[in-house]
Order: C-alpha cells, then sequence, then structure tokens
C-alpha cells in the first residue's frame, strides 16, 4: 500500500508539473489557399471551414492575400469576393444546390463583402457577428466570387479568426475539452503509478508476471501516451491557435492500439487463454487477426487525419472510417460471444459464474463504441465531439481499471485461471501446463 500510495503521488506530481509547462493563452487562427473562379460555376465557390458559436454575440473577421507578385498580369479588378456564412440548420440543404445560388436560397445567414489588397500583401480584416440567445449552433464559412465577372482563376490566401463572446477562440465544442483531457491526463497518470506498483507487488508474491498482465500493461501505457498527446496538442491549440497534425495523430494512433490490445486481450480470454490453456498461439487466429487490426485501425486514422475539417465531420471517426470501426467492433463482439458460449457449454460452475460476469463486462466494452457513435448521429452537431470523446474515454479507462483489478486482484478470475499457477508449490509464475479449467 505504500508503495502504491509513493508511486501515485509521483505520476501526480509529474502530471501537475505539466500544467506549469502549458500556457493559459486561447487563440484560434484557421489559415489556407483557395483557388477561385473560371469558366465553371463549382470553381467560384469554395468551403473554408466551421466554427461553434456559444451564446451571446461572437464575431469573426478575416483577410486575403493575392498570391501573385506584381508584374505576373493578374488582373483582379473584375473580382467580387464575399465570404458567406451559414447556420447549420441550413447547410445540408445548402449543399444540395448550386454553389451560386447556396447565399441567396439556403440562404447564407450573413455575407461580407472582402476586399484585396496589393497583390502578395495582406488585404485589410474585416468581420462581422453571429448572436444567439437560445442555444448554440455551428457555423459554416464559405468563399465566393459568385457575383463577380469571370476572368483568370485567383489563388488567395486567407486567414479566418472566430471569437466567442467572451473573446475566448475555442469553437463551442471544444471550450471544455482542454481541461477535460488535462484531467484525464492525471487520472490515467495516478492510475499507471498504481498499477505499476501494483505489478511490482503481484511479481514478488507470485515470482513472475504473466504475459496477460504483460499485454495489459502495454494497452496501459498506450493510453496514457495518447491523453499526453492529446493534452499536449489542445493547450498548444489554446496557446498558438493552430492544431499539431504530429501530436494529434500519435494520439489517436496510440488510443485505437490501446483499444486493439484491450479487444485482443478479451477475446483470447473468451476462448480459453489462461482458463483452458496458458499458449496465446493455441487461439491461432488471434495474433495475425491483432496484428491486422492495429494496421487497419491505424490506416483508418490516417485516413481520416487526411479529410481535414471537412464540413460535415464533427468529431473524430466520423463518415466511412468511422462506420467501418464500428463494424469492426461488431464483428469482433460476435467473435468474443461465440467464444465465451463455447467455454460455458464444457465448464464447470465455477468457471460458469466466472464467465457470466466477465460476458457481461466484455459485452458492455465491445458494445460502448457502436451505441456511443449510433447515439451521437441524433445529437445536435456541437454536441457530437465532447460527447464521443468524452464517451469513448470513459469505456476505455473503465476496460483498464476492470481488466488492472481482473487480473492482479486474488478473486475469482485468479482462482479459475494459470495466474495462480505461479503461487503453488513449484510453480515458476513463468511457465503452466496446457489443460481444461481448474475447476473441470
Amino acid at each position: 500500500m505504500a508503495t502504491t500510495a509513493a508511486s501515485s503521488r509521483c505520476a501526480l506530481r509529474f502530471a501537475l508539473g505539466l500544467a506549469l509547462v502549458l500556457s493559459q493563452a486561447e487563440g484560434k487562427l484557421h489559415s489556407g489557399s483557395v483557388v477561385l473562379g473560371d469558366a465553371e460555376d463549382d470553381h467560384r465557390w469554395q468551403y473554408l471551414t466551421k466554427f461553434g458559436f456559444g451564446l451571446g454575440i461572437g464575431t469573426y473577421e478575416i483577410r486575403l492575400r493575392l498570391k501573385e507578385q506584381p508584374g505576373d498580369g493578374v488582373d483582379a479588378s473584375f473580382a467580387q469576393l464575399q465570404l458567406e456564412a451559414f447556420l447549420d440548420e441550413d447547410w445540408s440543404r445548402a449543399e444540395t444546390m448550386p454553389v451560386c445560388r447556396r447565399a441567396l436560397d439556403a440562404p447564407a445567414r450573413g455575407s461580407l463583402p472582402l476586399q484585396l489588397g496589393v497583390p502578395g500583401q495582406w488585404g485589410p480584416w474585416q468581420g462581422g457577428q453571429v448572436a444567439h440567445v437560445v442555444r448554440s449552433h455551428i457555423w459554416y464559412f464559405a468563399i465566393s466570387s459568385c457575383y463577380g465577372i469571370r476572368g483568370e482563376p485567383l489563388e488567395l490566401d486567407y486567414e479566418l479568426r472566430m471569437r466567442q463572446s467572451d473573446d475566448s477562440e475555442l469553437s463551442v465544442e471544444m471550450m471544455y475539452m482542454p481541461a477535460v483531457s488535462f484531467f484525464a491526463f492525471v487520472c490515467l497518470t495516478a492510475f499507471l503509478g498504481a498499477f505499476a506498483a501494483r505489478c511490482c507487488n503481484f511479481e514478488r508474491s507470485s515470482g513472475a508476471l504473466h504475459p496477460v498482465i504483460r499485454v495489459l500493461a502495454v494497452a496501459v501505457v498506450l493510453q496514457w501516451a495518447a491523453e499526453a498527446f492529446n493534452t499536449f496538442n489542445l493547450f498548444s491549440y489554446r496557446k498558438t491557435g493552430l492544431s499539431l497534425p504530429l501530436a494529434d495523430g500519435l494520439a489517436e494512433v496510440c488510443f485505437v492500439l490501446s483499444q486493439v490490445v484491450n479487444s485482443t486481450l478479451l477475446i483470447a480470454i473468451a476462448h480459453g487463454y489462461t482458463l483452458r490453456h496458458s499458449n496465446f498461439g493455441q487461439s491461432s487466429l488471434l495474433r495475425p487477426t491483432a496484428i491486422v487490426l492495429a494496421v487497419l485501425h491505424v490506416l483508418m486514422v490516417g485516413f481520416d487525419k487526411v479529410q481535414g475539417d471537412s464540413s460535415d465531420k464533427h468529431h473524430e471517426n466520423e463518415g466511412l472510417v468511422g462506420w467501418a470501426i464500428l463494424l469492426a467492433r461488431v464483428l469482433l463482439y460476435a467473435w468474443f460471444l461465440a467464444g465465451v458460449q463455447a467455454m460455458r457449454e464444457r465448464a464447470g460452475l465455477k468457471l460458469q459464474n466466472f464467465l457470466q460476469r466477465f460476458q457481461l463486462a466484455g459485452s458492455a466494452y465491445f458494445l460502448a463504441h457502436p451505441v456511443i457513435f449510433v447515439v451521437v448521429q441524433a445529437l445536435a452537431p456541437y454536441l457530437q465531439h465532447p460527447i464521443m470523446e468524452v464517451g469513448m474515454l470513459t469505456m476505455q479507462t473503465a476496460s483498464a481499471v476492470w481488466l488492472a483489478d481482473l487480473f492482479l486482484s486474488r478473486g475469482a478470475y485468479f482462482e479459475v485461471s494459470h495466474l495462480s499457477a505461479s503461487l503453488l508449490p513449484g510453480g515458476t509464475g513463468g511457465s503452466f501446463t496446457v489443460g481444461l479449467g481448474k475447476d473441470d
């Protein structure tokens, strides 16, 4: 107990020390480049970004820079550019219309004529206001040259800044996420310290750590790393106004790999690992399946990041990637259930009781993601991201805590599994014989 408390205190000091490094300044700046105008209307309108405004009067402002330098022969005098702002309630309808009819027919709730400066230099900041009195909304911003004379395409850089009524520059769905992420990081750091201490105590008492505990340790470290990267990225986002793609990508990769490890552990146990046999390789499909799942999840995360700030993306893993992950979780759950049912048909009373509780807990884990994913589709866009993020974080953390207690306590799992073999006379803790469940 003293070791656990000391480890937890050290972990908390580390996490709180990180807070001193992370600045409290807030900022958000969306920037990019677009090409506007030619003979086709579809090229005279470009989506820029979206932003969730809370209650009160928010503001937005934009400035443009014509990329071509003087002497390139570019005549921008024909251009009549405007920034168009669409409310979330109108956006789906706007996307179905011809691009040069969207502002009039959707309609755009705000239109701002834009001025270009000297080619190669930034023009003036120009802006408008958004007022909400009932609830928050997400606004979609686009730039249009639909009302000017057709001419040569214009290559433009833009910077677009949005602020809440209290001058915060975080979108409404992100306003509390830095604090939530930091709180989760502190809790996970404390849990990691306590878990490490329990592993040391278990190893001293049993002589060795069973591979199932070491695999869980990998999952816990991956989740901790994911939250560390996520916290660093969010606080950097507040400070500079720009996301860190590397930190954001690493956070996603570590988190999905942690889920893959936990899923593999649950399926392996459901198919008899540590209960009827001690060799992970006896479940011949598990190892290659785990590798394939890990690779596919990493590729899907990469594909999701490449999409960037698309107009229809309101949380991580939305769209095709999200539905693919949901399908994978349902298939894994079916595999998990098949293993548990096969085990229960041949199990004794003690193992039957354990498997019943194990099936309930495993079902909650595998079904949590599909349920959360489906539920958020029915919510307002500005609620989807925080609920999805908090739900997935809660699911993964609860799973890690439950598995740690399952493997490291002298409870029902310990009694029916091979983990107790190392405590028997002559047990080594590192080698186990293949056989039936202990109560069979």
